[in-house]
């Protein structure tokens, strides 16, 4: 059984596609490696930092639209590494009582999140380590935020 909560070795020296896209949308988290591939990529698909950035506009657009109409509760699933206008810092900044759960495998991903991702007081943040195609645990797991109100972390 793999350690959960052990930090993932940190390979400098190769790329990693979740630093990547954190490289495309402007963060910091990403190394010169990720840079200079996110840039090789960017030398064949010229609009792919643009689509990066689209793509976090439209999370911010859609959770604020959702919280705007009563919903206070978001699984993200596939969640990356943090960046700017995460769903949490979305839907707390309007609601503070949401409640987000973020779902992902990548251990590197997992260990930035549970770093990062810090709820307001009044809402909750969880992190649960799970493949998308695992549904029963993801909402198993995602079932304990919407029961405590402190930030959590699930193995």
């Amino acid at each position: 059984m793999a350690d959960h909560d052990a930090a993932p070795e940190l390979d400098t020296t190769t790329a990693h596609s979740a630093r990547i896209w954190n490289y495309w949308l402007g963060g910091k988290d990403n190394f010169a490696v990720d840079r200079a591939v996110g840039d090789e990529i960017l030398g064949i698909l010229p609009d792919v930092a643009d689509l990066a950035r689209a793509s976090r506009g439209f999370l911010k657009r859609s959770v604020t639209y959702l919280v705007e109409s009563g919903v206070r509760q978001f699984l993200d699933i596939g969640t990356g590494l943090p960046t700017a206008d995460n769903t949490h810092e979305v839907a707390q900044a309007i609601a503070p009582e949401c409640r987000v759960v973020y779902v992902d495998n990548d251990p590197l991903v997992l260990v930035h999140a549970r770093a990062l991702l810090v709820s307001a007081k009044e809402g909750s943040t969880a992190y649960v380590d799970a493949d998308l195609r695992d549904v029963p645990r993801i909402l198993e797991q995602a079932a304990h935020t919407s029961t405590s109100k402190s930030p959590s972390r699930s193995p």
